[in-house]
């Protein structure tokens, strides 16, 4: 971190900065967890190539969406202190018990009624279910809200300064996003580039549908258990 900083300090780039301290993000425990399960979500629909790139990118989005509206805040006046003791206090702790619901429902364990609006909420339903973008954006928005102490201290107690003493100011926390979503967005390209290959077996995923649904599903309960060991860890504080 000290290194870091020091080469912030000399070579003044806060952009590259920014998209390096994204990249460091990326690769430590917590998001990388995020990363695998946006990775599972996005690998459900293989269509085409055009649709698992931009989902790729759409998850991106919603980390950069997230990342923009902490920083706005913070840059027009709210402390930064405060921003970070709610989300690094709650964020990684409440997404365990978010992701685990999540795949409950996928399993079908979970199952939702509407009463007398069944038929309103199957609409809205399959209307969610068919905007694969803005369920990868939601994603995106999510995961990046669960800041665990190192993502926490490179985006609040880096990324921001810099945002706060730079001309760039809020071009940087979309860069970092990108730094973050970068496992995301090259595991899009790869496998975009290898739609000509599984079209021809298209045939086949198609009918492996409820496999890819539970596969999934799994990914999301363990990632969702992965996470819960935040919030037993903070009860156990507390007694």
């Amino acid at each position: 971190m000290d290194l870091l900083n020091a080469l912030i300090d000399q070579y003044n780039f806060p952009m590259l900065s920014a998209f390096v301290l994204g990249v460091m993000t990326s690769i430590s425990p917590c998001p990388l967890a995020t990363n695998i399960t946006a990775i599972a979500y996005i690998s459900k629909d293989i269509k085409t190539a055009r649709r698992t790139l931009l989902s790729g990118l759409s998850y991106t989005s919603g980390r950069a969406i997230s990342y923009t509206l902490l920083a706005t805040l913070i840059y027009f006046g709210l402390s930064s202190f405060e921003i970070a003791k709610v989300f690094q206090g709650w964020g990684d702790k409440l997404l365990g018990i978010v992701l685990i619901i999540i795949s409950m429902a996928m399993f079908g364990v979970i199952k939702i009624n509407f009463g007398g609006e069944w038929k309103r909420g199957e609409k809205i339903k399959e209307w969610l279910a068919s905007k694969g973008y803005l369920g990868a954006i939601l994603l995106g928005m999510l995961f990046a809200l669960a800041f665990c102490p190192f993502s926490g201290v490179l985006f609040f107690g880096v990324l921001i300064p810099l945002v706060l003493n730079s001309t760039e100011s809020l071009l940087l926390p979309p860069l970092f996003a990108i730094g973050t979503g970068l496992p995301v967005i090259a595991f899009s390209f790869i496998l975009a580039f290898s739609i000509g290959k599984m079209s021809k077996i298209y045939g086949v995923v198609g009918k492996l549908e409820k496999i890819l649904r539970y596969t999934v599903a799994t990914v999301f309960l363990l990632a969702g258990i992965y996470y819960l060991q935040f919030l037993v860890k903070y009860l156990i504080n507390l007694t």
